[in-house]
């Protein structure tokens, strides 16, 4: 039993587990030497971080494509000026470019 005298700090942070997979990537020979030559960097971050990199690029692709057909259907019925439509994209493509900052990914 805990009293009032006693001074009793419990601190409850949540624990992550990300479950992580291996990947083996076959590289040249080449390359190898010139990894091995700079041994202060990790590799299977930066391997990571491209990973992820094209992951998004990809994501943002099949999402343009999709945009691109809504705008299409929006447009048919609508009288939204094709000007209009370029000036929505621009700031479609600006949000998303400060999205890829705020991530680190640009």
């Amino acid at each position: 039993m805990i009293t009032t005298e006693q001074k009793l700090f419990i601190y409850a942070s949540p624990i992550v587990v990300v479950e992580m997979v291996e990947l083996i990537v076959k590289i040249p020979g080449e390359l190898e030497k010139e990894i091995e030559e700079l041994k202060e960097e990790d590799w299977s971050e930066v391997a990571l971080k491209a990973i992820e990199l094209r992951a998004f690029e990809l994501k943002l692709e099949r999402s343009r494509k999709l945009r691109h057909a809504l705008f299409k259907a929006l447009i048919s019925e609508s009288k939204l000026t094709e000007e209009d439509a370029m000036e929505l994209g621009r700031k479609a493509n600006e949000e998303m470019l400060a999205q890829l900052k705020e991530e680190g990914l640009v």
